[in-house]
């Protein structure tokens, strides 16, 4: 069965295994694991963790019989408790806001100087979950030239549960940051590149600009002018993004800044030159 992932879900900390054994037991209404992980298709080694999970913040409910069953509640008592879980941890985060300002200001180093950090993260979904997340809580600037590694790597993620671009778009929506993409494309890549603007249209909305060039190179992000992330790719690679390094310096922040002006100068606005499949005749 192909149930639907209610994505607001996540937001009160519940995993995609997690959100699927709930729509399974909303879709059953009683119903033991072997049948969840069915209807759900929810791992076996995942499934009894998720019910216990579920069933501890008041989401479901579980008999303890032999096999063990689960019940599921109203859909409107539901919702009611997903507010309420989602208020309780606003709440908390609010109550413990000012502290955590205190603390990680009292941390800040007193030497002033130019001191580079450099973190390497292996594998695409790495990549994605430790380095691009970034990008969701910048505050001011984003300047990104992305390639069909880049769309791949994101794609999967989504594929994954983890929508790295809407909660970038999210930010870049909240704070009103300036956020600026070009897309480099080859003859071969250009209908990758079509599919994914069109999967992710209303997230690629609340970019401040989008521009196309064929001048390939190698993918880079630069974040509020002092952090810069390098995706690493390679043919021989079966996922072709194999590693990325995040690296804050101010020095590398601004010289790739300053290429990221160049190309954008000469990038292309539109996407007529691309808008179709480029080894199809045209009529």
């Amino acid at each position: 069965m192909r149930t639907p992932d209610p994505e607001q879900l996540e937001e009160i900390g519940l995993s995609l295994y997690e959100r699927k054994a709930l729509v399974a037991l909303m879709v059953c209404g009683v119903a033991d694991a072997a049948t969840l992980c069915r209807e759900g298709a929810v791992p076996t080694s995942k499934i009894y963790r998720a019910m216990e999970k579920l069933a501890q913040m008041g989401l479901a409910q579980t008999q303890p019989t032999r096999p063990k069953l689960y019940a599921a509640l109203p859909a409107d008592a539901v919702v009611e408790r997903v507010v309420e879980l989602a208020r309780e941890r606003a709440d908390r985060f609010a109550a413990g806001a000012d502290e955590l300002r205190k603390t990680l200001a009292a941390l800040q180093g007193r030497v002033r100087g130019r001191h580079t950090f450099v973190d390497l993260a292996l594998g695409s979904e790495s990549h994605v979950k430790r380095h691009l997340v970034h990008l969701s809580t910048a505050k001011k600037q984003i300047l990104s030239y992305l390639e069909q590694g880049d769309l791949v790597a994101i794609d999967q993620a989504t594929a994954q549960g983890f929508p790295a671009l809407r909660r970038i778009a999210r930010n870049t929506a909240e704070r009103k940051v300036e956020h600026r993409m070009i897309f480099g494309f080859s003859y071969r890549s250009a209908p990758v590149l079509v599919e994914f603007l069109r999967k992710h249209r209303v997230d690629l909305r609340q970019a401040t600009g989008v521009r196309y060039s064929g001048e390939l190179g190698h993918p880079f992000h630069v974040i509020d002018e002092e952090t810069v992330l390098l995706p690493l790719d390679h043919p021989f690679v079966r996922e072709g993004r194999f590693a990325s390094l995040l690296i804050r310096d101010p020095d590398l922040a601004a010289s790739l800044a300053q290429g990221f002006q160049e190309l954008w100068r000469k990038a292309m606005r539109d996407l007529r030159e691309v808008s179709a499949d480029p080894r199809k005749p045209s009529a």
